[in-house]
């Protein structure tokens, strides 16, 4: 059977197909009055209607892409929610494909039909349960489109929100249950305390505004706490968040079964070859049969990585209820080669350009020592040094010794050195350790060529401290680091007087973030040697001046010189510095700007003491293996701009 076929103008067709989709779309909705096309918006109501009524549409033209549409939303909101809405709602991310795509009338209109639910489902996640929003919608003309101009109307969107009263927490209740409330009934204390800590601790407590995301938050949070201890598999039985929108509360209620409280059992290694088992139990930071916390397991990995014998470390349990009293504790570690030769090249304030060759063996002759051979061949500084350290003993501590040949220049002087220490080092978490006894001679002469000036040796008994509490290892921006060193013993000179001495140093450097975006840090660092009436090794007194120093003036320039310009070594030492950085665009958080100003120097005595002054501004760029710093100081003292840089190469 053939069906006759009727003609219909191409124009009427395309409207019934427009009213027919508009009235689906709408359908059951109540719609505000029409804007006119190019009519003024009326002005917003004074408090929107209970119900959320959205927009109808303009009546399409008769242009080939009528069935097209371009909008502009703006969105009238609570400052802190206009973000979550314009990130989320449909309307709003429809709006940019719109810009480089095409969109259908029915389309918007459906947007504009779903956005009252949307709103108030995306508000209820910040705790307004009772949200009102207002749609409209006006037809723009004379903007054409940039991808079809004059074809593509422009409509003008207007989202007006009330968010209401916010949701706030009126009461808590926090129900335990597992071995942890078994525990605790039978008198634990230990448990006991930890139920509190657990209820104190809540995240959400009662008053604080409700968000569905602080709300697992703390969910997540009392877990963690949970694990941390040594309960490593707990879970919620029943959360509930039970809202009354006409008070404009809610309220928790929480069970968690916290499971068994897990206790460490046998450690077992793997990929060890060089390294004996007993270098890496010597760091154990935990022994078999105490609670399983999360903290011991992440200090050990951490006790590994920097004793520098392995490429990788990674330390996991296998947490099994039913091995929860003895948990198999597996470190599987990746050695460093046998050997490695490191050749770099660079160049700083202090020595010049530089070449530098290292080699490294992880355990010479077999034995469980490592050995760091290094010769560096710089314009003003020649180094040779072997250092052998052990790999790691109970304590933890680590043995070593050390020798080492060195000569270098600096104002007029030629310092020649010999070294040879024997000692100890702890390095823990947050404290490095170092005793050591020390022999060391030094050598010096004047620059332009001439006799031995001076020849002293020393014989000391050392101790040096380190303690960081940094956000960063190498790139810190909060926190303190502090290092001191003392050291007692007697010269020997050829000529002048020898005898007992002492010699301390002092050093204090803090990171603190202020503002936005600005990076404070400031440094302190004072010495002396005492008694002025020994003489002692050229290389243990005091100079000053250098990148690392004070800016604006040549490396170990400051201090004490003779009659010819020479310089002679100060007893006493006293610089500090302070510095000012942001980073210099939020497209490069990187590389930053700073403003700094040092002041300090050496001398024989405090009372001839003389501070001298430099400032400038420096370039940072915060690398992956450490800040690279170039900065241009002024010297107050020389009237002089000096340029300090350090960077090196490694391959």
């Amino acid at each position: 059977m053939r069906l006759g076929r009727t003609e219909f103008a191409p124009r009427l067709m395309r409207q019934l197909v427009s009213l027919c989709l508009i009235g689906i779309a709408c359908s059951g909705l109540p719609a505000l009055a029409q804007t006119p096309a190019g009519a003024n918006a009326p002005a917003p109501p004074a408090e929107l209607p209970a119900s959320s009524p959205t927009a109808t549409m303009p009546p399409e033209d008769d242009s080939t892409d009528a069935h097209f549409v371009r909008w502009s939303l703006s969105i009238e909101a609570p400052e802190t929610l206009l973000p979550l809405l314009q990130k989320h709602l449909d309307l709003a991310r429809f709006e940019r494909l719109a810009q480089s795509e095409q969109i259908a009338r029915s389309e918007l209109t459906r947007l504009l039909a779903a956005t009252p639910a949307q709103v108030r489902s995306l508000l209820e996640t910040e705790g307004y349960f009772s949200a009102e929003s207002q749609v409209d919608i006006t037809a723009v003309t004379g903007e054409p489109s940039t991808s079809n101009p004059g074809s593509v109307p422009l409509m003008q969107v207007r989202l007006r929100v009330q968010a209401g009263q916010r949701t706030s927490v009126r009461a808590v209740q926090i129900d335990i249950s597992g071995a942890l409330q078994t525990s605790a009934s039978k008198g634990d204390a230990a448990a006991t305390a930890l139920i509190e800590r657990l209820r104190q601790q809540w995240s959400l407590p009662v008053g604080r505004p409700y968000a569905q995301a602080d709300w697992s938050e703390a969910k997540l949070r009392a877990l963690a706490l949970l694990r941390n201890e040594g309960y490593a598999s707990p879970t919620w039985q029943h959360t509930q968040a039970q809202v009354d929108v006409s008070a404009q509360a809610a309220d928790l209620q929480l069970d968690i079964d916290s499971g068994p409280l897990y206790r460490f059992g046998a450690v077992h290694y793997q990929g060890l070859d060089h390294v004996e088992v007993a270098a890496l139990e010597a760091l154990l930071t935990f022994e078999p049969g105490e609670p399983m916390r999360e903290q011991p397991l992440i200090d050990y990995q951490e006790r590994l990585v920097r004793t520098g014998l392995f490429d990788t470390v990674s330390v996991t349990v296998e947490a099994e209820p039913a091995q929860a009293d003895a948990t198999a504790v597996i470190v599987r570690v990746g050695e460093r080669s046998l050997q490695q030769a490191t050749l770099g090249v660079g160049v700083s304030d202090s020595t010049g350009p530089r070449v530098t060759l290292e080699h490294l063996h992880q355990a010479i002759f077999g034995l469980g020592w490592q050995a760091k051979s290094k010769f560096q061949l710089g314009q003003t500084a020649q180094l040779l040094s072997v250092d052998l350290t052990s790999h790691p003993h109970p304590g933890p501590y680590r043995n070593l010794i050390g020798a080492a040949l060195s000569r270098s220049q600096a104002t007029g002087l030629e310092v020649s050195g010999e070294k040879l220490r024997i000692g100890r080092t702890q390095d823990t978490e947050r404290v490095e350790r170092l005793y050591y006894v020390e022999w060391q001679r030094a050598l010096t002469r004047p620059q332009a060529g001439g006799p031995i000036s001076d020849d002293v040796s020393s014989g000391t008994l050392n101790y040096q401290w380190v303690w960081r509490e940094l956000d960063h290892p190498i790139l810190p921006t909060r926190g303190f680091s502090t290092s001191a060193e003392v050291g007692a013993g007697h010269s020997f000179h050829t000529t002048a007087d020898s005898g007992w001495f002492g010699r301390a140093t002092a050093r204090i450097t803090g990171y603190w973030p202020f503002g936005q975006s600005l990076y404070g840090q400031a440094r302190l660092q004072l010495g002396e040697v005492f008694p002025t009436s020994v003489s002692v090794p050229y290389t243990l007194l005091f100079r000053a001046g250098g990148d690392d120093s004070v800016r604006g003036y040549g490396y170990q320039t400051l201090g004490p010189t003779d009659a010819s310009g020479t310089a002679i070594g100060g007893r006493v030492l006293a610089t500090s510095s302070l510095e000012v950085a942001r980073p210099i665009s939020a497209k490069l958080p990187s590389l930053w700007l700073a403003t700094f100003v040092d002041a300090g120097g050496a001398a024989p005595t405090w009372r001839d003491y003389h501070a001298s002054l430099g400032y400038g501004v420096g370039l940072r760029w915060r690398s992956p293996v450490g800040p690279l710093r170039v900065d241009l100081a002024y010297g107050a003292d020389v009237h002089r701009v000096r340029l300090h840089f350090t960077v090196g190469i490694t391959f």
